[in-house]
């Protein structure tokens, strides 16, 4: 599977995913979905790099990895809150305007090339997000 495809599918699971975190966390506190969510997927993955044979390296990368894991869970627990507490419509938009940050990052400093089409497309996500949420 290509990246391209992969990253549609992805996009897709992640669209339905946070439905069913809006629904569920009318019942169940934010930081109860983000345990058993984590929780679940930590041992999938186990189950995955067992069986796909991925070699176990344990160097500082790891620390990086692990240091990252902590931010993510901060955001998550941020991320949960807000969606458990606003209105979907409003806090998806607003969250997925985090492609701005990466993507003027990459142009910074992976030198990643910035054409007329990237810049316009940043533009107008940052309209459709003004739009969406108002």
């Amino acid at each position: 599977m290509d990246y391209v495809t992969m990253t549609l599918l992805s996009m897709v699971l992640i669209g339905f995913n946070t439905f069913t975190i809006k629904l569920v966390s009318q019942n169940l506190h934010p930081a109860m979905i983000l345990v058993t969510k984590f929780g679940i997927g930590a041992l999938a993955l186990v189950f995955y790099l067992h069986y796909s044979k991925v070699t176990l390296v344990w160097n500082k990368y790891v620390v990086y990895g692990c240091l990252i894991g902590l931010w993510w869970a901060g955001i998550m627990v941020l991320y949960y809150t807000a969606i458990a507490r606003g209105p979907l419509s409003v806090v998806i938009p607003l969250f997925n305007l985090n492609l701005v940050i990466p993507a003027v990052l990459g142009f910074l400093f992976l030198h990643e090339p910035m054409t007329v089409s990237k810049i316009l497309g940043l533009i107008f996500a940052c309209l459709a997000v003004v739009l969406l949420t108002r």
